[in-house]
């Protein structure tokens, strides 16, 4: 944190009603947020302070999860971003965030989306699934884009969690971007969702 303007805050109360709070007051921009990446049960019965954060939170989250490598750098290097994408609300907003970090890092994005069962398909419906796809991810990209993005387009079929990683993995990814569905009630304690399971068992932010 040297050289950047900081603020130390002690506050009391649950997190995310005194989070919120401060988030307003101070005009807050991003969250960053850690994850000790709970198992089934102690999500249920403790909850994930981490996803009631990410699913109440106005502003985006950053988060950062157990298995996130523990180097020390001296700046953020964004080579790779993988935005992931299942066209819910929102998917716009968070295509916007995709692209703009990619633009601002000068880094190679692609754009991901998942069909989780394959097995209804012929081979010709699944050739036909991807480009539908991928002509709905091409609508995602904002006004102008092309002009200075070459995003790759992947349409995959599986399990969602496995495949988001799995591209991970293969585009040695620095960043992942996705939207997380909103949700009031118990928002941590949801056993095992998507978003958290990628949230805990990235490789990166």
């Amino acid at each position: 944190l040297r050289g950047v303007p900081q603020e130390v805050l002690m506050e009391e109360g649950n997190v995310w009603p005194t989070l919120e709070k401060l988030i307003a007051e101070h005009e807050i921009d991003l969250v960053v947020a850690g994850t000790h990446g709970r198992g089934k049960v102690q999500k249920i019965l403790i909850g994930s302070v981490a996803e009631e954060i990410f699913r109440q939170s106005d502003s985006p989250v950053l988060t950062v999860g157990p298995l996130v490598k523990d180097t020390e750098k001296k700046e953020v290097e964004l080579k790779n971003i993988l935005f992931a994408t299942d066209f819910g609300p929102g998917a716009e907003k968070a295509a916007a965030y995709a692209f703009s970090l990619a633009q601002e890092h000068g880094a190679h994005l692609t754009l991901l989306h998942v069909i989780e069962s394959a097995a209804a398909y012929t081979e010709e419906s699944v050739a036909r699934q991807r480009e539908i796809n991928v002509v709905r991810m091409k609508q995602l990209m904002p006004a102008g884009t092309e002009n200075w993005c070459k995003p790759e387009f992947r349409v995959t079929f599986g399990a969602a969690v496995e495949e988001i990683l799995l591209a991970t993995r293969e585009s040695k990814t620095d960043l992942i971007v996705m939207g997380a569905k909103p949700r009031k009630s118990l928002a941590g304690h949801v056993p095992l969702t998507i978003a958290y399971n990628v949230v805990i068992k990235a490789p990166c932010p």
